[in-house]
């Protein structure tokens, strides 16, 4: 019986179930800039802002044509070692997250934007925008 519980979670990543864990600020940096889904290329916009009510961000993934079934599933801001996620409200290719707990980016300063993405088979994606700054929030 020992066994059987020391190899359950070899059995269960591979069957593909794997638990949610955080990705690292190293991980989230080396997520790709684009994306080859189903021949078509995918790219991502981002953009922040932070003030007195708190930091959001905005983001929209582009393609030359019509966009791959993908979801937005989370959102990522690096800035310097520090690490602000949060789940994103979405409409097809464009979603939006808000925050009170802002991400420790101050207006001006420079981040970078990774989404956490699912295709039609429910793999996990991952898309990184390239530096972006932070503007100021009403």
């Amino acid at each position: 019986m020992k066994r059987f519980v020391l190899c359950l979670p070899l059995l269960l990543a591979a069957c593909g179930f794997s638990p949610r864990v955080p990705p690292s600020v190293g991980d989230l940096l080396g997520a790709p800039t684009a994306l080859n889904v189903g021949g078509q290329v995918v790219t991502l916009d981002s953009a922040s802002a932070s003030g007195s009510g708190g930091f959001g961000v905005k983001v929209r993934l582009n393609s030359r044509d019509a966009l791959p079934a993908l979801r937005l599933d989370g959102v990522f801001v690096v800035s310097g070692t520090d690490l602000w996620k949060s789940p994103l409200q979405s409409a097809g290719g464009v979603a939006s997250a808000y925050g009170r707990a802002g991400a420790g980016a101050q207006p001006g300063e420079t981040v970078q934007v990774v989404v956490r993405l699912r295709d039609a088979q429910g793999r996990v994606l991952w898309l990184r925008d390239g530096e972006t700054r932070v503007g100021t929030a009403p």
